[in-house]
Parts: C-alpha cells; sequence; structure tokens
C-alpha cells in the first residue's frame, strides 16, 4: 500500500513514518477496545456527486480536501427532500409522535416484505413479529416510548428502531436515514464498494470512533446500550447481532466527520490517501488526543463552503452524543 497525499502523490518518509506510527498506536487501541475502526466501501463518483453542487466538475486534489473537511453524511443530509406538509423524521432529534408512528408502520411493512423475509424469521423473535404485526399495538408503542425518563432516553430508543429500518435496506428505509453504514470488517467494505460490474473507483473509508460508542454510532452487537433502553421500556427486541449478522454493521449517526477520517484508501490503485488534516502537526503529535478527538479541523468557513456541495443539510455533535442538524 502507497501512501500519498491529496494529489496521490508519495508523502515524504518522514511523514510515512509519522503516520504509520499513529496507525499502530490507534490500532492498540482498538484491540484494547478504546475505539473502533470502521470501514465503509463506495464508489468515488457518489462522494463527488455529494461534495459537488450541480455537477461542477472539480480535480482529484479538491475532491479528496472537501472529503477530509466536508466528511460523508447521511442520506437524509443529501436526498431526503420533502414538501412542507411531511411531518415525521425532519430532524436528527424528531422524536414526535408522527415519527414514531412512521418507524412503527415502517417495522410492521419490513416484517412482511419477501426481500428480507428469511432475515427476519432468522432475527427477531415471534415476540417482536407479533408486536409490530398487530396494528393494535402502536397505541402501546407510542405509550412506552413517550413514557421514557428523560429526551436522551427517548431518542436512543428511537435510534434502535430506525437503525432496525436502516439495515433493512431497501426494505426498511433509505433515503430518509440518519445513519452511515460502515463494518469492521475491511472485507465486506471492499465488497460494498463495487458498484455493478464496475471497478475503477472504489474506494473505502478508513473510519474510527472512541469509547463510548453509543454517542456515536449504534450497533447492538458491539454494546447493549440501546438494548437496556428499550428493555426499560418494556417494548421487544431483535437478535442483538442485528438483521444481518455477517454484514458486522456500525451505523455511524449523522455522518463520518472528518475528524475521525483516518484515509481513504484507492482499491484498485492500492493507494492511501492519508487525511490531509495530519499535516497540520508534527512529530511531537499527540496520538492520546486524537485518539479521542480525532484531528482538529479548522471549519470557520463551513457555512460558505457548504454551498458548494451537493448537500441540503449538514449536521454537528459535541462529541458526548448531542447532535444538531440545520439546512444549508
Amino acid at each position: 500500500m502507497e501512501y500519498v497525499d491529496n494529489n496521490l502523490q508519495p508523502i515524504s518518509e518522514e511523514l510515512r513514518t509519522c503516520f504509520l506510527s499513529l496507525k499502530s498506536f490507534l490500532s492498540e487501541q482498538d484491540k484494547a477496545g478504546r475505539l473502533l475502526f470502521l470501514f465503509r466501501g463506495e464508489d468515488q463518483r457518489n462522494i463527488r456527486r455529494r461534495l459537488t453542487s450541480g455537477g461542477l466538475g472539480i480535480g482529484t486534489n479538491e475532491l479528496f480536501d472537501r472529503a477530509f473537511y466536508f466528511g460523508d453524511k447521511a442520506r437524509h443530509f443529501s436526498v431526503d427532500t420533502f414538501n412542507a406538509e411531511r411531518n415525521f423524521l425532519t430532524g436528527i432529534n424528531d422524536c414526535s409522535d408522527e415519527t414514531l408512528l412512521f418507524i412503527y408502520r415502517r417495522i410492521c411493512e419490513s416484517l412482511e416484505d419477501p426481500r428480507v423475509l428469511r432475515q427476519v424469521n432468522k432475527n427477531t423473535s415471534r415476540e417482536f413479529r407479533d408486536f409490530f404485526l398487530n396494528q393494535h399495538c402502536h397505541h402501546d408503542f407510542l405509550q412506552r416510548i413517550n413514557q421514557a425518563y428523560t429526551s436522551e432516553t427517548k431518542l436512543k430508543a428511537r435510534d434502535y428502531f430506525l437503525y432496525f429500518l436502516h439495515v433493512a435496506g431497501s426494505a426498511g428505509i433509505r433515503k430518509e436515514t440518519m445513519f452511515v453504514s460502515t463494518t469492521t470488517d475491511r472485507r465486506i467494505a471492499r465488497g460494498f464498494s463495487k458498484v455493478g460490474n464496475r471497478n475503477s473507483s472504489r474506494i473505502i473509508f478508513h473510519y474510527f470512533i472512541p469509547q463510548p460508542f453509543h454517542v456515536h454510532a449504534i450497533a447492538p452487537w458491539v454494546a447493549d446500550h440501546h438494548q437496556r433502553i428499550v428493555n426499560a421500556l418494556r417494548l421487544p427486541t431483535y437478535k442483538s447481532t442485528g438483521l444481518f449478522p455477517k454484514q458486522k454493521e456500525v451505523s455511524v449517526k449523522g455522518a463520518l466527520f472528518p475528524n475521525f477520517i483516518l484515509g481513504i484508501e484507492l482499491v484498485d490503485e492500492k493507494k492511501f490517501v492519508i487525511n490531509s488534516n495530519f499535516n497540520e502537526y508534527d512529530n511531537k503529535l499527540n496520538f492520546e488526543s486524537i485518539s479521542r478527538q480525532g484531528f482538529f479541523i479548522d471549519q470557520s468557513d463551513f457555512h460558505s463552503r457548504i454551498f458548494d456541495t451537493g448537500y441540503i443539510r449538514w449536521g454537528q455533535t459535541d462529541l458526548a452524543g448531542n447532535f444538531e442538524s440545520n439546512d444549508v
């Protein structure tokens, strides 16, 4: 693997040595359970669409510069357009009754969708299926989530059931999703980087999230934080490994934020584009700080630059589990 900059030019030996030292440190943190390495396979053209406005052509350098500045956001931030009459999933923190009822109905529909019926029968209990296939249970669903102790636990419960729909894909929700799919297995990400028969533009985001994982993402098999909340609300749960266990999915909330992107692998060129924000540091890098907060990025001109992308919304987090979203 050749380590390169945004122009796909080899980085200096000194920078390469320092970057590999950081990777080694983060790897040890991953083994110790203090952070989690994640991978997302994509087609480079999809990234280009999201990072450009009106089909604006940009060079390779600008493409990766934007990727390491804006990150890669959930579909809700790029293609989820809706009119004034829509009253569900209107924001990343929307826990309205309309949103909860929408989630309930979509789970009902997904449980009977032939595309995922095998996975549903294998990874959900009869209790879970009976609850959501009983049209009279929507009152209980709404009431129990609204009885959550705090607004935070209510949101966690909403996210738990949104995760189920997100993993179900087109049988669940796609354009409305507020999660970004990643996996802990690079080989699985490599498979998702291929679109159709094209191999020429496959990329893999190398990403990481620090503990506590539940403030950044949801994956019942990683931690049972969300599931404990749902159990406390006396609502049925699904198999802790998710609907598609072999995909080892971790759904990152909101976006792959640029400060946690280690780099982007160009699969076919066998190159690794390091996060350009790494260049802001020297050999005295505070690896411990990076493992907890990611790279420092000066986003003082974010509000003006976002208009040059294809995003219709943008989100932010305080790294403590609190998220906000705004229209562009």
